[in-house]
């Protein structure tokens, strides 16, 4: 069955971009997959695992990440539907992960500009640049709101 995928990092943009998704599932009356990829290359280092928390704290905290932005949503239209997904990265990393696993059904992907990395100056994100030069289905980059200068 074939679904839009929103790839979800907790970020303002990873929420404007569901909020899009919701809206558009509703015209093509298909199914939302909400995925957050969790990646812990950089966690699992030689010292890094002694620190880092357990797999399942992990998992709890990006499915919570998902219910927290499936809440913030002002308004699911009826018969639209939200599935979550945690998964965790393989080697080639968060974009080849959700393409490979979450992108194998995926008729649409949808993605923030911008999301939790390092440099925000950036106007395309590194994740949504590599979904963008990558997927197999038309995306989506969902524009951060602009804010007007005073």
């Amino acid at each position: 069955m074939s679904s839009i995928v929103v790839g979800m990092d907790g970020s303002e943009g990873a929420q404007r971009a569901l909020a899009w998704a919701v809206g558009e599932a509703a015209i093509r009356k298909t199914p939302i997959r909400a995925v957050y990829v969790i990646d812990r290359r950089y966690l699992d280092s030689d010292l890094g695992v002694l620190v880092a928390p357990a797999a399942s704290e992990l998992e709890a905290e990006a499915s919570a990440i998902l219910d927290r932005s499936i809440d913030g949503l002002e308004k699911i239209p009826e018969g639209v539907e939200i599935h979550k997904e945690v998964v965790h990265a393989e080697r080639h990393g968060i974009v080849g992960t959700l393409l490979d696993r979450a992108g194998q059904d995926a008729e649409l992907f949808v993605v923030g500009s911008r999301g939790h990395g390092g440099f925000t100056g950036l106007l395309l994100g590194s994740v949504s640049h590599q979904v963008l030069q990558h997927a197999r289905c038309p995306v989506v980059v969902v524009p951060h709101e602009r804010r007007s200068r005073d």
